[in-house]
């Protein structure tokens, strides 16, 4: 909803809410609740296909785990992966292999959210959840690791939110199982 209400105002309007909400380095040390918060929420382009791939994960996921092991490991994820990415950043800038400027860079988007998501249901589900996570995670793999080799934002941050669904999801399965098991017993 909140990226509706943004995608139809006028470009500088809209731009400036992005810009708000970008957790880029500037808006961390501002505002970082609220940017955290929203950057999860809103995208400046292919909003429906997020929608879509981000359903396919998170129902994926949440029959994996359970709904509220399922939220805590999107939102684990998402807020790691953009504290890793962005301090490799800062890093960078420190180092001077990348200007101060980049300081402001827009990084939005739920896409740390839903492949921790994918990762954990096709590591974790069953076959029914596995295939359409696998399909999803090889629709959006060619658009994750562009920029890796040189440690930018977005490719590190999905490395990060890959491994964190892979290890927390084999956390928060396990525990589900379990505690599926001593209800039962």
């Amino acid at each position: 909803m909140a990226n509706v209400v943004i995608q139809i105002q006028p470009l500088p309007v809209r731009q400036a809410w992005l810009d708000w909400a970008s957790t880029d380095l500037v808006n961390l040390g501002d505002h970082p609740v609220a940017s955290m918060i929203i950057s999860a929420f809103v995208d400046d382009s292919g909003f429906l296909a997020w929608i879509g791939l981000g359903l396919i994960g998170l129902v994926a996921a949440g029959h994996t785990l359970g709904n509220l092991r399922c939220a805590v490991l999107v939102t684990v994820a998402h807020v790691v992966a953009t504290a890793v990415s962005e301090g490799v950043l800062a890093v960078r800038i420190a180092l001077g292999s990348v200007p101060p400027s980049e300081r402001v860079s827009l990084d939005i988007g739920p896409s740390y959210v839903v492949v921790a998501a994918l990762s954990a249901a096709m590591a974790y589900g069953n076959w029914p959840t596995r295939i359409p996570s696998g399909v999803a995670f090889a629709l959006l793999a060619p658009h994750l690791f562009g920029g890796l080799g040189r440690l930018d934002v977005g490719p590190v941050g999905h490395c990060c939110a890959i491994v964190i669904g892979l290890v927390g999801g084999c956390f928060l399965h396990r525990g589900w199982r379990a505690a599926g098991q001593h209800q039962m017993g």
